[in-house]
């Protein structure tokens, strides 16, 4: 097993056990905001870095921005069809959505700024016209394995994506940077478990943190190139949590 491959699989399980907890101490408004951050798309984005080059990233990073509207569709439609019904066909449903946008997005000719721009209008659309569910979330014990198969489902995705970066080249492999792991985990999972509400604002959550995210792959495509990849994404990181921290008011 190559140490790249090691880490991976290291890294992702605390992450997104530690966004569960977050959920679980301050609720959905505020652990979806937590679980907005970059934690699934980061890595992957740092893993094709090291693995491919900071060329390779920097130019994933226009496809990122048109999958990532995928991921903004993602979400709000999950949150309209979850009030109808159960998770299963309501994350297919969504899905679809998201990889109808994937593959309208293929051969695109747009600019960094353009996709940029285009991203943050969808996404602060989507905000406007987002759900705003009524009553609280329906009280269930969590069986005790659901922080260890969220997991499990999350390091699956990461390591599948960045091993598959060899093949699928710099265009899929940006527009799949995006994939709603940490999303569609968050979702499904408290839809199960608490209802449509609760995914419902777990949802707007995550979608808050999606400016920060612009903000993060734009960094990729300007600051990666120009200097060591570790204090590159260290200052990605520490930016990204700036550029949230202006949402955090909008939390419902």
């Amino acid at each position: 097993m190559s140490e790249l491959l090691f880490a991976k699989i290291l890294l992702m399980p605390p992450l997104i056990a530690g966004v569960t907890l977050a959920v679980r101490k301050w609720g959905e408004g505020l652990g979806g905001w937590i679980g907005g951050f970059p934690w699934v798309a980061g890595p992957i984005s740092f893993f094709i870095a090291l693995e491919h080059g900071a060329a390779f990233a920097a130019s994933t990073v226009t496809s990122a921005l048109l999958g990532s509207i995928g991921t903004i569709l993602f979400a709000i439609v999950y949150s309209v069809v979850s009030t109808r019904l159960t998770w299963l066909p309501t994350v297919i449903i969504s899905y679809a959505v998201y990889f109808a946008i994937a593959l309208l997005s293929l051969g695109r000719d747009v600019s960094l700024p353009v996709a940029a721009c285009l991203n943050v209008a969808v996404l602060t659309a989507v905000l406007y016209f987002f759900p705003k569910p009524k009553g609280t979330a329906d009280a269930r014990k969590q069986p005790i394995y659901d922080i260890p198969l969220r997991m499990l489902v999350s390091t699956f995705f990461v390591v599948l994506l960045t091993q598959a970066a060899d093949y699928l080249g710099p265009t899929w492999s940006g527009i799949l940077t995006p994939f709603p792991i940490m999303t569609s985990t968050l979702a499904v999972f408290t839809h199960a478990q608490q209802g449509s509400a609760a995914a419902t604002r777990i949802l707007y959550g995550l979608m808050l943190a999606g400016y920060g995210f612009v903000a993060f792959l734009i960094g990729v495509a300007w600051i990666v190139p120009e200097m060591s990849i570790g204090l590159a994404y260290s200052i990605l990181v520490v930016s990204t949590m700036l550029v949230n921290g202006v949402t955090i008011r909008l939390i419902r």
